[in-house]
């Protein structure tokens, strides 16, 4: 999509921006770029490393948002214009073509990238609709089952590359990790103020999530009141200052009517060498561990391992182990 705006607007750079509206602001996220000559990534937060001096101001983004056409431009004295094409419904658009151009491009060639986009929208919406939970536009269950294998995959790849440069403190090694939330006593929520209040609850803490974790996380509704988070490239310090300062904001937020919600939060490392119900089932034990001991709380699966809170799963006997002890059962 960035290469053929490129080439239709004959423009340098072309960047496009994952676009997110909040209760409160916008978040935008830098997803692909194409600079004229064939050089093209995708990208996301983590690895973004162009020039800060080519991305756009955050007030452009916003106007093209806005904009009845979904167009913005900015004349950029000595440096050619700067147009940013929204992608999707005036006011909420899931992402923004920012393009970089030594000329002014005319009309008509921008409503050919126009239209390009808008039939582009059209295809995100239809993935949406597959991939996306209604009440909350979290990623679903179903969508978390059919990716948590790719995850896990980026999981060792990282943990390979990282391990030599970080290996004097394994702390700072960036991992990923898998985090359960659930809505403390969301039941009661229910019974007390009715579903219409309970699905409101859902929403916003959907939207704090949204808003806590980047776009280049991944955030999926599991299930009635849980919620999973696939955190990318955190550090341990890290991971576990990110889901206590979600926990926080769930405590602090007004939620209309119902008042003060809790979350409980239970995390684990992402371990390549285990299979994806190993890596949920810890991070539920994790869970389990919180609701247990006074609920509004983050623990992590391997430190309540350490302190000895919770015990380890027992080994898995592979099917050759087992028949290997067969044969010897009977060669005696």
């Amino acid at each position: 999509m960035v290469v053929t705006c490129l080439e239709i607007l004959d423009a340098r750079f072309a960047l496009l921006h994952g676009f997110r509206a909040t209760q409160d602001n916008y978040v935008a996220t830098p997803l692909a770029w194409a600079v004229a000559g064939g050089e093209s990534a995708t990208t996301n937060l983590d690895h973004f490393d162009l020039d800060e001096t080519l991305l756009t101001a955050a007030p452009l983004l916003e106007e093209a948002a806005h904009a009845e056409g979904g167009v913005a431009m900015r004349d950029v004295e000595g440096a050619g214009y700067i147009l940013a094409f929204a992608v999707g419904p005036q006011g909420m658009p899931v992402a923004i073509a920012e393009v970089h151009c030594d000329a002014l491009p005319s009309d008509g060639l921008n409503d050919c990238v126009h239209e390009l986009l808008g039939i582009y929208a059209e295809h995100i919406g239809l993935l949406d609709y597959a991939e996306l939970d209604t009440l909350t536009r979290l990623h679903n269950r179903k969508t978390f089952d059919e990716n948590f294998d790719r995850f896990i995959s980026m999981a060792e790849a990282a943990q390979q590359r990282e391990e030599e440069e970080f290996e004097t403190d394994p702390d700072k090694i960036p991992s990923c990790w898998l985090g359960v939330v659930d809505i403390d006593r969301f039941k009661r929520i229910n019974d007390n103020f009715g579903h219409l209040f309970g699905d409101e609850v859902l929403i916003r803490v959907a939207d704090l999530l949204k808003r806590n974790f980047r776009t280049s996380d991944r955030l999926f509704r599991f299930g009635g009141e849980e919620f999973v988070v696939m955190l990318r490239f955190v550090s341990k310090c890290s991971a576990a200052a990110v889901f206590e300062r979600f926990r926080l904001a769930v405590e602090t937020h007004d939620f209309p009517q119902v008042g003060q919600v809790t979350c409980s939060v239970g995390y684990v490392q992402i371990d390549p060498s285990l299979t994806p119900a190993e890596i949920l089932s810890r991070a539920d034990e994790a869970l389990y561990y919180c609701k247990a001991n006074g609920r509004n709380l983050v623990k992590r699966y391997e430190d309540l391992l350490a302190a000895g809170l919770i015990t380890a799963p027992l080994a898995v006997v592979s099917n050759d182990e087992l028949q290997a002890d067969i044969d010897a059962l009977f060669d005696n």
